[in-house]
């Protein structure tokens, strides 16, 4: 009986010596700076910022209508969340300036070259949509704007459309997310795909999962921690400077995904947000629009690439959403349309932009 005492103890001291070795070094990969991979977005020569209200600031880039009469103004909301405008974006964008309209493209809260939060809680799916209804009523002050929404920036276009409808002329909606909150009925959640089935002409492609790339991410010391950190305290127990660096190298391995040809991404720019991803993509108190949407007669333009991530079917209820829909399918594209097919994506939304309502 003594000796096996003797044993529990040695490997209860053996255990316990491992458990705190272990603690240190999860407390030093905490501490450890994180590589920068990618460098950090910079201020261009054309960017501008917005006071907000609440104190903070927003970037953005504004290029002023070229034709001799102006149209309505074109707001573009990109993906993520937490995600920033591209240089690729200001780019493609800038075509429509050409038409008439002057296009402001703005970096959301907590990511890009805007300001990020002391707080956690400070940015919310709700935050977004108060400051895009400033930057549209106060900053623009445009009566109407048409809303581009790449991404996350569709969920928020088709939200805001059902808040503020007289403020909305016509919206693009590009490689759309996932409509939030998901889709459900009185027996429980809906499946999309057979409620939109993939016709059958449509030939899609699968691109680079990057799946296995988010799951090494999110298992990190650093990202544990940082979560633990907001979702229970409201704080950023690691600093937003190295949960950014995080959040841009995982981007630019998972940028893959997002075009057909995996072996040509876009660089990435260094601009993510990671504490604006984690806190926007919390939708458990967003309220379902979906009965708001089937009652406005907006002109609606979905944009879906063949090697979209995001599937079919997810993409396509914003059509059916609408009065006013279209859907069209862009071959050789992944969920980054204007990086691979850019002439067909611009011209297909001027076209629609150009088409005087009937």
């Amino acid at each position: 009986m003594k000796v096996l005492k003797k044993v529990l103890k040695k490997v209860l001291k053996i255990l316990i010596g491992i458990g705190f070795g272990l603690l240190i070094l999860f407390a030093i990969l905490v501490l450890l700076p994180e590589k920068e991979t990618v460098p950090p977005l910079r201020p261009r020569a054309n960017t501008k910022h917005w006071q907000m209200k609440n104190g903070f600031k927003i970037a953005y880039t504004h290029h002023t209508g070229e034709a001799g009469t102006l149209r309505t103004p074109v707001v573009f909301l990109h993906g993520g969340p937490g995600a920033y405008v591209h240089s690729s974006s200001i780019h493609i964008f800038k075509t429509l300036s050409s038409l008439g309209h002057d296009v402001y493209l703005y970096d959301q809260a907590g990511s890009g070259l805007s300001d990020r939060r002391p707080r956690y809680s400070d940015i919310s799916f709700s935050t977004h949509m108060r400051d895009l209804h400033e930057i549209v009523t106060k900053h623009i002050g445009a009566k109407r704007v048409i809303l581009i929404g790449h991404s996350f920036g569709a969920l928020l276009a088709a939200h805001f459309s059902a808040e503020h409808p007289d403020l909305v002329e016509k919206i693009v909606f590009s490689s759309p997310a996932v409509m939030q909150p998901p889709l459900s009925d009185s027996t429980g959640p809906v499946d999309l795909s057979r409620k939109y089935p993939t016709p059958e002409n449509l030939e899609y492609r699968r691109p680079y999962d990057f799946g296995h790339d988010v799951d090494r991410a999110v298992l990190q010391p650093k990202a544990v921690v940082a979560t633990t950190g907001a979702l229970l305290f409201d704080l950023k127990l690691v600093s937003d400077e190295q949960m950014d660096r995080l959040l841009n190298t995982l981007i630019a391995k998972a940028s893959q995904g997002a075009v057909c040809d995996s072996t040509r991404p876009f660089p990435q720019e260094g601009g993510m947000g990671l504490y604006a991803f984690i806190a926007t993509n919390n939708y458990s108190k967003l309220m379902d629009v979906r009965h708001k949407l089937r009652e406005l007669d907006i002109p609606v333009l979905v944009l879906h690439g063949q090697c979209d991530f995001i599937p079919y079917a997810a993409a396509y209820e914003y059509v059916d959403l609408y009065k006013n829909g279209r859907f069209v399918f862009i071959e050789n594209a992944g969920h980054v349309i204007w990086w691979e097919q850019t002439e067909n994506y611009i011209r297909t939304i001027a076209g629609f932009l150009n088409e005087e309502r009937q």
